[in-house]
């Protein structure tokens, strides 16, 4: 019974998708795999770039605060004593 039913079956002179399809599909499907690595880690390698870099302009700008409000209280501390000698004298 089995065996006349699989000879009523019709057969097709065509498929749906042929062997060659699938091998590019998974050929494809392999390659995105690869991208999408090579991506991901392009993206961590600049992710701690940006970091790196962004740690090194707060340590610029903490730097260059310090010689900044030094440099005012400096220029202050000789106007103090300007005016203290004038008066002095």
């Amino acid at each position: 019974m089995a065996e006349e039913a699989k000879e009523n079956v019709p057969e097709f002179p065509y498929r749906v998708a042929s062997p060659e399809f699938f091998f590019l599909l998974q050929r494809m499907d392999r390659l995105d795999e690869k991208l999408s690595d090579r991506i991901d880690r392009l993206e961590e390698k600049l992710s701690a770039e940006v970091k790196s870099l962004a740690d090194e302009l707060k340590e610029n700008r903490r730097s260059s605060t310090a010689i900044l409000w030094t440099g005012v209280f400096g220029f202050l501390a000789v106007i103090v004593t300007i005016l203290l000698a004038a008066k002095a004298l």
